[in-house]
């Protein structure tokens, strides 16, 4: 039986090309709206090439603002850059959430260089004396980035980050080892001495939230790479663009693509929607309660309701006010209920959009008046309707 269950799943029709280019450890060879940062990083870098010499580089910014992955790909082409001038340069960029202890992170360079080095037994500071041994006897230098570095400042201290800039001191050849430490915020600079802190505060690269244009662009160019051509509808980038930008989190914004895409193969169809990224949110984030839909007023609930079935009955991600206002109408009639003026609809639009449960934006260019555009981020429009048509009937669980 389960070997039929594998089967029947592998031979299934896939809107995927390659699922891997969405996951959070793919480096993408371009990195979109990051061209400014990786080129603070080349001249920060540039005395390690043309020098010999070592440096030190704060990256700091919230989650999902493309610290690792912007790392990744300079280290990547660190290593090439030094390689066509002749220079033996090794770029390492280690976790410190996985690798939490001083003596761990060392192990780990140590382990590169040479993974039957018999370092078991040895302390932290026999084992960084060994690797400085070795890059002074190929005459080759190290960058290392330490991912995560405030959590582990944090939690050890800060003598990781004294050792490793202070290994010219106790080997009396050429600092080779350089530092790129990646953190949320400066703040952590405060447990290091003076010195180092006086460091990496003259170089710091701040990486700012991304907004929905951004991730709109970021979601388009990876959608290129993991889909294919043709399965994914604008209009679902463009909503999960404006629910990522809340955060400006580009890592959120593409794992909401990958379960839309996932939801879209679970009901064998071939069109990633608006509503696949719906059901995505609520998977990952369901913000939405029964309690939040019961609390409401009966126009609100019937305006909600209106927003929910127009977006269902369109396949669209938005909805404009005058079109729901119109579905408001056939709602009310349907319920047997007198409609509201249009000031007192508005003004229950209002309302859901301040509890969250709609999002509304301007409409933009070729639209008369003041319409605007609705959406549902939360929840699949499908769901809420069917909830809000319980409530509104009596029938609720």
């Amino acid at each position: 039986m389960y070997r039929d269950i594998f089967e029947e799943e592998l031979s299934r029709d896939t809107v995927f090309r390659d699922p891997s280019k969405l996951m959070p450890e793919y480096v993408p060879q371009v990195l979109v709206h990051r061209d400014e940062e990786f080129r603070q990083l080349t001249r920060f870098f540039k005395p390690v090439l043309e020098n010999r010499s070592s440096q030190r580089v704060l990256v700091t910014g919230s989650v999902g603002v493309g610290k690792t992955v912007l790392t990744r790909r300079f280290g990547a082409e660190l290593e090439k850059a030094a390689s066509s001038r002749g220079m033996a340069l090794t770029y390492l960029h280690i976790n410190c959430r996985k690798d939490r202890t001083i003596y761990s992170v060392i192990a780990k360079i140590l382990q590169h260089f040479n993974p039957r080095w018999p370092y078991h037994g040895l302390g932290p500071e026999k084992l960084l004396n060994d690797v400085v041994t070795y890059l002074n006897s190929r005459d080759a230098y190290l960058t290392v980035t330490l991912d995560e570095l405030d959590f582990f400042v944090q939690q050890n201290g800060p003598n990781l980050i004294y050792s490793l800039t202070r290994t010219a001191e106790e080997s009396g050849g050429p600092n080779r080892i350089s530092l790129i430490a990646i953190a949320r915020d400066k703040s952590f600079l405060r447990s290091l001495d003076a010195a180092t802190q006086s460091t990496f505060m003259h170089n710091v690269i701040s990486l700012d939230r991304y907004s929905a244009s951004q991730l709109r662009d970021i979601l388009t160019s990876r959608m290129n790479e993991a889909f294919k051509p043709g399965v994914v509808e604008e209009d679902t980038i463009d909503l999960i663009a404006d629910i990522a930008s809340r955060w400006g989190d580009a890592r959120f914004a593409l794992e909401l693509l990958w379960r839309a895409g996932m939801a879209a193969d679970a009901e064998g169809v071939k069109q990633v929607t608006p509503e696949h990224a719906r059901k995505a949110k609520a998977e990952v984030y369901p913000e939405i309660r029964r309690e939040t839909l019961r609390d409401l007023q009966l126009h609100e609930k019937l305006t909600l309701l209106a927003v929910a079935r127009k977006l269902v009955l369109s396949k669209r991600a938005y909805a404009f006010t005058g079109d729901v206002e119109r579905t408001y109408r056939v709602v009310c009639e349907e319920y047997r209920e007198e409609a509201r003026r249009h000031t007192q609809f508005w003004e229950y639009l209002q309302r859901l959009s301040a509890l969250g449960l709609v999002d509304m934006k301007p409409s933009g260019v070729g639209q008369r008046g003041q319409s605007l555009k609705i959406s549902i981020q939360e929840v699949p429009a499908e769901w809420l309707e069917k909830e809000l048509e319980k409530l509104i009937k009596g029938k609720s669980t």
